[in-house]
């Protein structure tokens, strides 16, 4: 069950310090793959030679991300490494325990996010990279840097609230349509909604967005007095980020990845300034840190986003498969453009596709379908429509019926008719069986010498990565 409100974790949470400082992410499409880079930017931080050079320690970190992929601890990283299954556990155990013994009543998320902040105290990180699971504004992880409702001082004599400290930076990355019945139905109610992580006299950096909800969280951010707002799109705001040194070139040619990754540069700029752990006096170890900073995208692994994965070791089929969590019509015409560089020489290719209950797939769809309509291939595009199964800690979670998607490959295909944009699928069909549907995707990828795609959901994404564990292969 979903039901968004803070009283609930605020009471798992009362008794609990939480003094680590974090860097709190919002928006629809991108704040997993920022929290990512921005793990991996502190990682480089405490490698480089400017951080020993300046005398100082390094930052133990933490991550916490939704939903898990493949496991349901997968989700909590300390400096960059899964947490143990035992750990997570025990703490997780303690919480159960509480929740059940004080009538809280917390959902599944909120027990999740509460492990999650319990683990990072326990293991004293310094700095913890958060994701927003909903919203932002009713999210259980925006009890950062608020009052945890807890009257009574700890052993020491000390309100927990003094141990409770604002984030070092907030951001909000683009934003979509997405969970409409609990976010509101327009851009501009949805990033209100996403806004509400803002906090007073904390920086802020925003992605592009549409211009009305630009204009938006530019007023929120104004009203609420945060400290700083930088804006991913205006050059003239990383000036000051790059200090005295020159401002180097960012990153690469992708424009989404680009975007994420000057995110994750001024969210870890921004954190490292005010944990005083930036100094110009050795301008040449800066540099090379803002370099090692820059190459930190290029070999981050970002499971399920754009992953290459052999899917032999269950099919017996040897050539790689494309799988992605594209969910939403924004992530799916992302994914749409990379696919589209990649099938040259008129190569088909074969969508797996399955999605949750209530998302608008036809507007995923359409983006899959325009990539064969745009290249006018022999070969039109095959949909095998399928379904994933329950999500560990997750039961309100649902699978939309694959005849269902069917239906919706056919209502795509008449309304791209409408639009002069006619594109009719090969073939298409409805396969219960996740395993069913890969072993005819891949029949047909060797007929034509074809591309299978894997997407629609993260959780379907999770499902193949499990399965291929499971039969021994290879998931990195």
């Amino acid at each position: 069950m979903i039901e968004l409100g803070l009283a609930r974790i605020f009471r798992l949470l009362a008794r609990t310090p939480l003094p680590w400082r974090a860097i709190h992410v919002a928006g629809t499409n991108g704040k997993g793959s920022i929290c990512a880079y921005v793990t991996g930017m502190l990682s480089a931080y405490n490698v480089s030679t400017f951080r020993s050079e300046s005398d100082q320690s390094a930052l133990k970190h933490g991550r916490f991300n939704s939903p898990h992929l493949i496991d349901r601890w997968d989700c909590i990283t300390i400096d960059g490494e899964t947490i143990s299954e035992s750990i997570f556990r025990q703490v997780e155990a303690r919480l159960i325990e509480l929740n059940e013994n004080e009538g809280i009543g917390a959902s599944e998320f909120e027990l999740l996010t509460a492990t999650a902040f319990e683990i990072f105290t326990q293991e004293n990180v310094d700095v913890a990279v958060i994701e927003v699971g909903m919203g932002g504004r009713l999210d259980a992880t925006n009890i950062l840097g608020q009052s945890s409702g807890w009257d009574k001082p700890d052993v020491a004599g000390v309100s927990i609230d003094q141990f409770r400290p604002k984030p070092l930076a907030t951001a909000v990355s683009t934003i979509a349509l997405d969970h409409q019945g609990f976010l509101g139905s327009t851009l501009e109610q949805i990033s209100t909604e996403k806004a509400g992580i803002m906090k007073p006299g904390v920086p802020v950096v925003l992605a592009p967005n549409d211009a009305t909800v630009t204009q938006n969280l530019l007023n929120i951010a104004k009203k609420v007095g945060v400290s700083q707002i930088i804006r991913a799109e205006d050059t003239q705001g990383y000036e000051s980020i790059w200090s005295h040194t020159q401002k180097p070139q960012l990153f690469d040619n992708e424009q989404v990845r680009k975007q994420n990754s000057a995110m994750a540069f001024s969210l870890t700029w921004l954190a490292l300034q005010q944990l005083h752990r930036l100094h110009d006096h050795i301008p040449s170890a800066l540099t090379a840190l803002i370099s090692s900073f820059r190459e930190v995208p290029s070999h981050t692994i970002w499971p399920g986003r754009v992953q290459d994965v052999s899917i032999e070791c269950i099919t017996g089929y040897k050539p790689l498969i494309l799988i992605d969590g594209a969910h939403n019509a924004e992530s799916a015409e992302a994914l749409a453009n990379t696919v589209r560089k990649r099938t040259y020489n008129d190569r088909p290719i074969i969508w797996v596709v399955a999605a949750s209950y209530g998302k608008d797939v036809r507007s995923m769809l359409q983006h899959f379908l325009s990539i064969d309509a745009d290249q006018r291939r022999t070969h039109p595009p095959c949909v095998i429509a399928t379904r994933f199964g329950p999500v560990d800690g997750m039961p309100w979670v649902r699978a939309m019926s694959p005849v269902e998607i069917v239906d919706q490959v056919r209502q795509t295909t008449n309304q791209c008719k409408s639009a002069n944009f006619s594109v009719k699928p090969s073939y298409q069909t409805a396969v219960n069986d996740l395993r069913d549907a890969l072993e005819e995707a891949c029949t047909i990828a060797k007929k034509w010498d074809g591309l299978v795609v894997v997407a629609g959901s993260l959780y379907l994404v999770g499902d193949v990565l499990r399965m291929v564990r499971e039969h021994g292969g290879d998931i990195s």
